[in-house]
């Protein structure tokens, strides 16, 4: 009985070792500022937009638009964005919400913002950035809680319009109204 003792004591102290080796903070909780440096990296360098051949878009609408999908597509086909995906709510209308990637090039943004405002019947609230491809663009998507979704005013929509904005401008913008640029998303993220 007391050589395993020593033992147990080795592989024991081996365990914990190990853990704390592959899982430095097993034992400590993150800091919000922790959190927010591992969600929110800072920027560094100009904004370096997609090509329109690799951007990745997603419609969803109210089924009465059904009869608008093909003119939809062939409306950002001729902008040479052809990966286009158009899902249709059977009851119901889908959520005034929109995402656009942190390469999305502006004027692809403000286009997709006016498609929301028309085919959606507006933009209510905006998800951030970090949490999709920077190639992807999408309106009415209904896979996030309300929480994980920021509130926007017409004011602030109207900036986000703004023909005069660079492609860096429109991003910094869409940031600082989503909170990503404080490392602040409306307080859900874990």
């Amino acid at each position: 009985m007391k050589r395993r003792t020593p033992i147990l004591t080795i592989v024991t102290s081996l365990a914990l070792g190990m853990a704390f080796v592959f899982f430095p903070n097993l034992s400590f909780g993150e800091t919000p500022e922790e959190k927010g440096e591992r969600h929110f990296k800072k920027r560094e360098g100009p904004m370096i937009p997609v090509p329109r051949e690799e951007i990745k878009v997603e419609l969803f609408l109210m089924k009465e638009r059904r009869k608008d999908g093909p003119f939809i597509k062939n409306l950002l086909a001729e902008e040479n964005i052809n990966r286009v995906m158009i899902q249709y709510f059977r009851a119901g209308n889908p959520p005034k919400n929109i995402v656009l990637g942190n390469r999305i090039p502006a004027d692809v943004a403000r286009m997709m913002i006016e498609l929301a405002i028309h085919y959606n019947n507006g933009i209510t609230h905006l998800l951030p950035e970090f949490r999709f491809y920077p190639h992807y663009a999408a309106f009415g998507s209904s896979a996030f809680d309300i929480q994980a979704q920021i509130p926007i005013t017409p004011e602030d929509l109207e900036k986000l319009r703004n023909p005069a904005l660079s492609d860096q401008e429109f991003h910094t913008l869409f940031r600082s109204l989503t909170g990503e640029d404080k490392g602040m998303v409306g307080g859900y993220v874990d």
